[in-house]
C-alpha cells in the first residue's frame, strides 16, 4: 500500500513499480483518478504502452482525445465517428455497426493476455481488512486486475470505509 501526497507521487510510484517489474504493456480498467493525475502520458513517456479497456475510454484513446464525461467518455461522438476511429485502427467492414464492434474484442484479447501490469480504480476499500472493491459492467476490470502479473489500484481517500458492515442480526 502506498499513500501518495501528490499526483506526481502517485504517478512516480506507479512508474517505479512498472520499472521494477520490467513492465512493457499496461491494460487499464476505467479510473477517473488516473485520468486526473495524468497516468497514461507519464507511462507512455517512460516507454510503457498503455491500453484503455473500457469501451468508451478505448474509443477516446484511439481518437487521441480525452474523456468528455465521467460515465460516458465518448458520448460526444456519433456512431459514424466511432466507426471511423475503429476502422482507422483495424481492418474491418464498412458499416458503422460492424466497424465499431469486432475489432475491440480481438485487439483487447491480445493486450489482456500479453500485459505485464493492470491498473484500475477502486469503488470502495475497507481499512479494517485491506479489501478493495471494483465494479464493472463490461468485464474489462476483472481482466485488467487478474490477468497481468502486477496490479496497481488507484483511489482517493474518500473511497475508504472503516469496516464492512455486518448485516446479520445476532
Amino acid at each position: 500500500m502506498f499513500f501518495a501526497a501528490t499526483a506526481k507521487d502517485a504517478v512516480d510510484y506507479c512508474i517505479e513499480v512498472a520499472r521494477r517489474n520490467q513492465v512493457r504493456l499496461v491494460v487499464k480498467g476505467k479510473s477517473m483518478v488516473t485520468e486526473e493525475i495524468g497516468l497514461n502520458p507519464a507511462l507512455e513517456d517512460a516507454g510503457i504502452e498503455v491500453v484503455e479497456t473500457d469501451l468508451g475510454e478505448y474509443i477516446i484513446q484511439l481518437a487521441g482525445e480525452t474523456p468528455s464525461h465521467i460515465i460516458a467518455p465518448a458520448i460526444h461522438k456519433t456512431r459514424n465517428e466511432v466507426a471511423d476511429c475503429s476502422s482507422a485502427n483495424s481492418a474491418s467492414a464498412a458499416r458503422p455497426t460492424t466497424r465499431a464492434h469486432p475489432g475491440r474484442p480481438q485487439a483487447l484479447r491480445e493486450k489482456f493476455l500479453s500485459a505485464d501490469m493492470g491498473t484500475s480504480g477502486v469503488n470502495m476499500a475497507c481499512a479494517e481488512t485491506g479489501h478493495i472493491t471494483t465494479v464493472s459492467n463490461e468485464g474489462n476490470i476483472r481482466m485488467a486486475t487478474t490477468l497481468p502479473r502486477v496490479h496497481v489500484a488507484f483511489m482517493g481517500m474518500e473511497r475508504i470505509v472503516a469496516r464492512w458492515m455486518n448485516t446479520r442480526s445476532s
